[in-house]
């Protein structure tokens, strides 16, 4: 009697301890008075909605976040006859629990010139009326100052980001071989920086920026004028904002929030299939009326330079899945690392922890404390991630 005694009397502690979980939600302080962002780190995917294009809400993309964060953020279509460069976005906030923090992924720009004064006046009519904003042709270094302004911070200590511009150079040599090959007079450039940038109140932040730009050569059919044209986008444009005090910990956030984008296969091939059939219908419409107005060959340097502004979104749906984004930072600090989950999927997470735990809902939890065992103390189906050999 006095054993059973004894053993109930540990009952209480222990619907103690399952009431104090319960209070503290699905992750938090443990049963080793172990912190969650002090001793662990816990990685949740985030899901990003269509809620425009479809009959119903669908997943577009997805992305890693540190648990606790908020997200807002959604796929936003434009109207057809506003700028085709920005008819599809997904602008993404992305805020820390006490609000110090905060990463945005922010909407692509196009922007169109044209040495033909009455395409040129189009373009400006055009853009009044949401079309695509006229401008000469500029290079990422120049815009992130713009971008910067518009933040109402001071940028500095600009810099090329390596691993996105060798992408971006090997994209502009596949697209020129490929207007030498058909004649198209077209020509392929871009770049890509990132900066350091400054607000008045103190806080610091990190901007990266990528531009790329299409130049089409011609003249004029009848008076030998030149009337070529130019595409220039800023596809990618990102930015952390944080206490100068932990900017350590914001640069790794930032390395691990980019590289883990991942795109849905099904509402990507659905959103391409519409834009083909779009520009399919409107380049019958065009062809035709270049017929009856003599103009075929400067809306075939037109039509061409639509194809190499898709050719472009789609390397940029590619780059975005691609784990090669970790190198941005190579010249700064080591702020991601592969881990392999337990099903032996690799994935990028933040650098300077040991020891690594994945859930198959796409969670993970990241530590340097030898004893703090997940499963053990969260009692949740929590298993080992290993690092692949180097």
């Amino acid at each position: 009697m006095q054993k059973i005694v004894k053993k109930s009397s540990l009952i209480p502690p222990f619907l103690c301890l399952i009431m104090f979980v319960v209070a503290c939600g699905e992750f938090g302080q443990t049963s080793s008075n172990l912190v969650e962002g002090k001793d662990y780190l816990v990685l949740k995917r985030v899901r990003i909605l269509d809620e425009m294009g479809f009959d119903k809400p669908v997943e577009a993309m997805s992305l890693l976040v540190p648990n606790g964060w908020r997200a807002e953020g959604s796929v936003r279509w434009k109207s057809v006859n506003e700028c085709r460069g920005e008819l599809i976005s997904w602008p993404i906030t992305l805020t820390s629990p006490d609000g110090a923090m905060q990463f945005s992924l922010l909407p692509g720009r196009s922007f169109v010139s044209s040495q033909d004064p009455m395409t040129q006046k189009s373009f400006i009519l055009a853009s009044q009326q949401g079309g695509c904003q006229v401008s000469a042709p500029f290079t990422a270094e120049q815009y992130i100052g713009k971008l910067a302004s518009s933040l109402k911070a001071s940028v500095s200590n600009v810099r090329k980001d390596p691993s996105l511009q060798s992408n971006i150079d090997k994209m502009a040599a596949d697209s020129d071989a490929t207007s030498q090959q058909y004649g198209t007079n077209m020509r392929m450039s871009g770049s890509s920086v990132y900066g350091t940038l400054t607000w008045p109140d103190g806080t610091k932040g990190l901007a990266q920026v990528g531009v790329m730009t299409v130049i089409s050569q011609s003249r004029d059919m009848f008076n030998g004028a030149p009337n070529g044209g130019t595409s220039t986008s800023v596809f990618h444009q990102a930015v952390i904002r944080y206490p100068p005090a932990r900017e350590a910990d914001a640069l790794k956030l930032f390395g691990t929030i980019s590289s883990s984008h991942r795109m849905n296969p099904v509402w990507t091939q659905a959103k391409d299939a519409f834009l083909t059939r779009l520009g399919n219908i409107e380049h019958a419409g065009r062809m035709e009326r270049l017929r009856l107005m003599g103009e075929q060959s400067r809306s075939y340097a037109k039509s061409q330079s639509d194809a190499a502004d898709a050719r472009m979104r789609d390397w940029e749906r590619k780059q975005a899945s691609s784990d090669a984004n970790q190198h941005r930072f190579i010249q700064t600090i080591r702020e991601v690392e592969t881990w392999k989950d337990g099903q032996g999927n690799p994935v990028e997470l933040n650098a300077g922890y040991n020891y690594g735990w994945s859930k198959p809902d796409g969670s993970y939890i990241l530590t340097n404390n030898s004893l703090f065992d997940p499963a053990v103390e969260l009692q949740q189906n929590w298993e080992r991630m290993q690092k692949p050999p180097r």
